[in-house]
């Protein structure tokens, strides 16, 4: 039983929980220059706009012109980030960090003393809420892959699982580029020979893919 917590737009939830003036408001977190470079993390109120991340400063101006721009406080990244998975381990010794805001926890061995993996996953999310205002994201799945995907299916605060017996349908129909490690140029190599969904790429010989 693995779990994946994802920090929901995490630079920039950090800097709307330090200040309450950005709530509500769409946030560009960004370089010490403010005035090119690219966002490193934009609000779900800029999202919207269709902001992403890595996107030059100067293109997310023109989508969302009344953005808030916020300079990067790494360390200040760095410490939530720390305190947060350093609380993990109360969970279980097996405890992998993918990034600064996304980890793994196998809770195989450890689950039943909370209830059910959901209500472990709850009282992490209580937590991280409680202490921090932040909210994140949690997936729960029998492998690190399905539990990633699993997360990324429920953004934001959301919580979501894929059982043992889910896992054939969900990936049946899934489009490649979902799955964690497939970017733009391998969904392209794929695609040209004949591979769009996950299924067809579950049946399809190894061999000629490696």
């Amino acid at each position: 039983v693995i779990v994946h917590l994802d920090l929901d737009a995490f630079f920039a939830s950090v800097e709307k929980a330090a200040d309450p003036h950005l709530a509500g408001k769409p946030v560009f977190v960004v370089g010490h220059s403010m005035t090119k470079g690219v966002v490193l993390t934009s609000s779900y109120e800029a999202r919207r706009y269709g902001v992403k991340t890595g996107m030059p400063l100067r293109d997310a101006k023109v989508l969302c012109p009344h953005a808030v721009l916020v300079p990067a406080d790494c360390a200040k990244y760095a410490d939530t980030s720390e305190q947060i998975f350093s609380y993990l381990s109360l969970y279980t010794p097996l405890v992998e960090i993918f990034s600064i805001d996304e980890a793994f926890l196998d809770v195989t061995g450890t689950w039943p003393r909370f209830g059910s993996p959901e209500a472990l996953a709850r009282q992490i999310k209580d937590w991280v809420w409680k202490n921090f205002h932040l909210t994140l994201s949690i997936g729960i799945a029998p492998n690190k892959l399905l539990a990633k995907l699993a997360s990324d299916q429920c953004k934001p605060d959301g919580l979501f699982r894929i059982l043992p017996h889910e896992a054939e349908s969900v990936l049946e129909i899934l489009p490649i580029e979902a799955l964690c490690g497939i970017g733009g140029r391998m969904k392209l190599h794929l695609n040209q020979m004949g591979i769009f969904t996950a299924g067809e790429l579950g049946r399809f010989p190894e061999a000629r893919l490696y």
